[in-house]
């Protein structure tokens, strides 16, 4: 689904320097997986997932997503590739101005979708997230973890393949933490969604990933299977991340032990 070849990205500084953020990188994530991303802050993680949808153009390297080498489309044909491609952010991203209803509608109204297919799709992506009787509030009536909510529905309203979420928790207290990861891991299950997650929380990835990629001065150092019943880690940097994390239930396992009760 998702393969990044030999990737990297350097970003020039006010002083004339060069600062490279990812370093010559190589991954690979199979359709329906939840992969995470972790590392301490500075080790180039969200620039990593960025490149994925080329929000950041890597400064060499393919990335190559459904079979489609996205560093080779034209912008037109890029754009359309992007539809694919839901993006969740931190700080919600939402329009003020705009109802619920309105920030889900926003990217398909852009779109040119008809309208009544907006109103219907608007609808089924509330109901995943549990908002529908919010689709008339605007965000500043809601809390932080039904902005976040909102921000997973609007980016599911193009039917995408892939959801990418730069550290889609790290504003949000630890119940509401739990709540927004059990969202993903229904969406994950149900729709079977891929989902690419970043955080610098080892409990987070831990609760709702297969597997793990541990980044470090820009460079994939390890990567984690978390199918494996006991993780033991090989370098220092994933040690250090594992270091007091609380044993935790994988979303989805708690999940399925639940629709089978």
């Amino acid at each position: 689904m998702i393969q990044l070849d030999q990737v990297s990205k350097r970003f020039a500084t006010p002083q004339g320097q060069t600062f490279t953020a990812v370093e010559p990188t190589s991954l690979q994530i199979g359709a329906g997986e939840i992969h995470g991303i972790i590392g301490f802050s500075g080790a180039g993680k969200s620039t990593l997932l960025r490149l994925i949808n080329l929000l950041e153009v890597p400064s060499g390297g393919r990335v190559i997503v459904d079979g489609k080498d996205l560093t080779a489309l034209s912008k037109t044909d890029l754009r359309t590739a992007r539809r694919n491609i839901g993006m969740i952010f931190q700080h919600f991203n939402l329009l003020h101005n705009r109802t619920v209803a309105g920030n889900v509608a926003f990217a398909l109204e852009v779109a040119g979708t008809p309208r009544a297919q907006i109103a219907a799709r608007v609808k089924e992506c509330l109901d995943i997230v549990g908002l529908s009787d919010k689709t008339d509030s605007y965000p500043s009536r809601l809390s932080g973890g039904q902005k976040q909510r909102v921000a997973i529905a609007r980016a599911l309203a193009s039917h995408p393949q892939i959801l990418l979420c730069d550290e889609p928790t790290s504003a949000l207290d630890p119940y509401t933490t739990r709540d927004i990861l059990e969202v993903l891991a229904d969406i994950n299950a149900r729709l079977g969604v891929t989902i690419v997650i970043v955080s610098h929380s080892m409990s987070v990835v831990r609760a709702i990933c297969d597997t793990i990629s541990v980044m470090d001065a820009g460079n994939i150092v390890e990567r984690i299977d978390l199918a494996d019943s006991v993780v033991t880690p090989v370098t220092e940097v994933a040690r250090k991340l594992l270091d007091d994390v609380p044993t935790n239930v994988n979303v989805r396992r708690l999940n399925a032990l639940r629709a089978a009760a």
